[in-house]
């Protein structure tokens, strides 16, 4: 007896062997775009910039003076730069000695933001002492060290009472922090005041707007 098979039991066969693969490739081309085609802005190089012409120059309110330690050196961890999202309305380097500079400004549209880096005067010494040593002879030593001299100061008063909104500094009675910053918070009509000695100081200013 001839046995013949049915075209409907073969097909039945397949569907179950395609069934039991359960895999599939993925369609090309399923990376990841940046959405509109746009790439972020070049970073343009640090430096000092022209004056815009925003604060006005004013005679400074003496400067008190005090009995100074000398400094030791603390350097902040580095941090990641944000976008500036601000307006700059000062960004220049001061070599001190130098008299102390006083600016006005009014802020209408807060904050304003006062940034300062500080470089102070490295002064180095011979030491003349005992080798812990060897033959322990006595030898010549440098060591370079802050200058005893180097501090900075800026401080922002409101123009009208001569009352102190915000002030930092480097040195004296502030520690030695070499990044610091300022922050005001409220709008009024301000002077800020740059003072210092044996000292490299870059300042950068922003305000929320002009």
């Amino acid at each position: 007896m001839t046995r013949v098979y049915k075209p409907f039991s073969v097909a039945v066969v397949l569907v179950l062997i395609l069934a039991s693969a359960g895999c599939a490739e993925l369609p090309p081309g399923g990376g990841f775009e940046w959405s509109g085609g746009a790439s972020p802005p070049e970073e343009t190089p640090a430096g000092d910039d022209p004056d815009p012409g925003y604060l006005t120059p004013v005679t400074p309110y003496p400067t008190a003076t005090s009995d100074m330690a000398r400094p030791t050196l603390i350097r902040p961890p580095e941090t990641t730069p944000t976008p500036d999202t601000y307006v700059t309305i000062y960004n220049q380097t001061i070599q001190y000695p130098q008299a102390t500079k006083a600016f006005s400004f009014d802020l209408t549209t807060p904050p304003l933001i006062i940034e300062f880096g500080v470089e102070p005067k490295m002064i180095t010494r011979t030491k003349h002492a005992k080798s812990d040593y060897g033959k322990r002879e006595y030898k010549d030593y440098k060591q370079t060290f802050p200058s005893e001299n180097a501090w900075f100061v800026v401080t922002v008063r409101d123009r009208e009472s001569g009352m102190i909104v915000a002030e930092e500094g480097f040195g004296k009675l502030y520690s030695t922090d070499t990044q610091k910053k300022v922050f005001v918070g409220r709008s009024g009509n301000y002077q800020i005041q740059l003072a210092g000695n044996d000292a490299r100081v870059h300042v950068l200013m922003r305000a929320g707007g002009v």
